[in-house]
């Protein structure tokens, strides 16, 4: 598959980054933990992985370039085997040694596939393959890895030629210190040397290839409705990858944002999709780029009146975090001045108590400081976005969208770029304020989820008339979406919304049997802003039932008569539940 999207391309000149094949890294890691224990039998585990790869290059390449890659391969094997009796001699491995085991996944992967693809030989020019350690160098300092510009340009022209033409294959994740000693880049190492890479070669784009269709609004996880964005800035991208995006690392953008190289998220399963482009300057309406969370947070709260008016403090406070080690993620503070509370990862909760306690021991036992209390099990929901800046109504469609699903905000943060909203929730209802907010921006404002319930004679026609109108509607900003249909005994389920071209067939064999509860339960998704019960019975039992829906917010509409031909207080109690809910109870057929 990789090897059929390079060849697709029109690129004269192109360099492919590869990472290990699945687990090796992970596998090689585990090596060296099984050489530090007195009993770790490491031949095998070595003998096992090698014979990983030798079927894997048995399958893809000929008989004499399978041989030249399995000799390669009994060296690198014999090499880590002599790392790992050091390490077993002294029951310790030192941070070079892991680097060095660790880095040999994607020497084997790139190896490989370079062969590979050569001797298909369906691209025009040359297939290189490139040792990034023989390329990238680094430094490591308190940020990470830094890469050595200079060094490394004048170590890549003397490995290619400036009119190279081809597919440069190159390894993923390793580099060499400034020492000359063999180092890697940390988790997420391979994104991070294609843009390296990228900014070395002077790149024209960046193309991050990956298992989803880009960056996607909202973690798809919790949020089935969540969309691929299509173009993101520079800055909106780290914002969402720190608070939790996964697709890309910050760190990644860094090479390429320096040198404003556009960097594209695609699918390596649905190539012909256009994916997520990350640039200095995107052309997107959507004013909300992407809404996510840190979880689980901790929130941390000083309060006092000797605060008041007292410079130095917040210098105190976050100086006694800093020498602590730990890492605040927001930050909030009144005016007043009264207060200044902070979250941080909520592991570090009880470090960060004593840090402050002991920062402030005087003013606590003076009682010029009233509290230092600790809220735990709390999460952040961010709502990201550069068109936020500005744009009147955003912060009030957030948090109108939290307050009608009943959820309260302990801490609220907003940078004066306005590009961040932060908020601070309890963390059991973290999924649910995501998918309220989530609504409130990416979809219709008028999302119904609707269960119907009787499909009769009315119950059918009603179904068939929203088959034939529901395109016309939702071009009118009204989406419904029929998720469930119950019958007398059966009900049918669907998490995006029923074919209702085929919903007789679909009841009778995908249809289970009938649970008023769990139907109920289904309709109202709460990713979803409004639900809508249709009963098209005549049922006195499911009548019954109305005023517990109108009161859990969910609408009824219904041509049954006897939830209103019953006794006058069941009524008035419907009607009352309604009321309070803010929910439409429709029955004139």
């Amino acid at each position: 598959r990789v090897a059929d999207i390079l060849e697709a391309s029109s690129n004269p000149r192109e360099a492919v980054v590869l990472s290990a094949c699945r687990g090796v890294t992970d596998a090689l890691l585990g090596l060296v933990t099984l050489a530090e224990q007195p009993d770790g039998y490491i031949a095998s585990a070595i003998e096992q992985m090698k014979r990983r790869h030798e079927e894997l290059a048995a399958e893809l390449l000929s008989r004499s370039a399978y041989e030249a890659y399995r000799a390669l391969l009994n060296k690198d094997c014999r090499d880590i085997a002599g790392v790992l009796q050091t390490v077993r001699l002294i029951r310790a491995a030192t941070d070079s040694m892991r680097d060095v085991i660790s880095g040999y996944g994607e020497i084997w992967s790139t190896r490989l596939f370079a062969s590979f693809l050569r001797e298909r030989g369906r691209i025009p020019g040359e297939v290189l393959w490139i040792d990034a350690r023989q390329v990238v160098v680094v430094e490591w300092g308190p940020l990470g890895p830094a890469v050595q510009w200079s060094a490394s340009e004048r170590n890549l022209r003397q490995l290619v030629s400036k009119d190279f033409q081809g597919r440069l294959i190159v390894t993923g994740f390793v580099a060499t210190t400034t020492t000359g000693i063999q180092t890697t880049l940390g988790r997420n190492g391979s994104d991070f040397s294609g843009s390296i890479f990228g900014a070395l070669l002077d790149a024209s784009e960046i193309i991050i290839w990956t298992d989803v269709d880009g960056v996607l609004s909202a973690d798809p996880r919790l949020v089935p409705n969540a969309q691929v964005i299509d173009q993101l800035s520079y800055n909106e991208a780290m914002e969402l990858a720190y608070f939790g995006a996964k697709v890309i690392h910050p760190q990644t953008m860094e090479p390429a944002v320096a040198r404003d190289i556009p960097i594209y998220i695609r699918n390596t399963f649905a190539p012909q999709k256009h994916g997520t482009l990350i640039c200095a300057h995107p052309v997107s309406a959507l004013k909300v780029k992407g809404i996510t969370t840190i979880d689980p947070v901790a929130l941390v709260n000083l309060e006092g009146a000797g605060m008041i008016g007292v410079p130095g403090t917040a210098h105190r406070l976050f100086g006694a975090l800093r020498d602590a080690g730990i890492s605040v993620i927001l930050i909030s503070q009144g005016s007043s001045e009264h207060s200044i509370c902070f979250a941080i990862p909520q592991a570090q909760a009880v470090r960060a108590e004593e840090a402050v306690r002991c920062a402030f021991d005087a003013e606590l036992r003076d009682g010029q400081i009233q509290h230092v209390e600790v809220g735990l099990g709390l999460s952040i929901l961010a709502v990201v976005g550069d068109g936020m800046a500005g744009a009147h109504g955003i912060a009030a469609k957030v948090f109108n969208s939290l307050g009608n699903a009943a959820i309260s905000v302990r801490a609220i943060a907003q940078g004066a770029s306005e590009r961040n909203i932060s908020l601070v929730v309890d963390g059991k209802f973290a999924a649910k304020a995501l998918r309220a907010v989530h609504a409130a921006f990416y979809l219709s404002p008028n999302t119904l989820s609707i269960g119907l319930i009787g499909p009769g004679t009315v119950g059918r026609v009603l179904l068939a008339q929203i088959a034939s109108q529901v395109e016309r509607l939702r071009a009118l900003n009204l989406d419904l979406r029929v998720r469930g249909i119950a019958g007398s005994a059966r009900m049918l389920l669907e998490e995006g919304a029923i074919d209702l071209e085929l919903w007789p067939q679909r009841l009778a064999d995908a249809g289970e049997a009938l649970d008023l509860d769990k139907f109920v339960a289904h309709c109202q998704a709460d990713y979803i802003p409004h639900t809508v019960i249709i009963d098209c019975t005549a049922s006195a039992e499911v009548a019954g039932n109305y005023r517990d829906w109108l009161a859990r917010g969910i609408h009824v509409v219904t041509p049954n008569k006897k939830a209103n031909s019953g006794p006058l207080p069941a009524y008035h109690a419907l009607k009352e539940a309604a009321r309070a809910a803010g929910t439409h109870y429709l029955y004139e057929a």
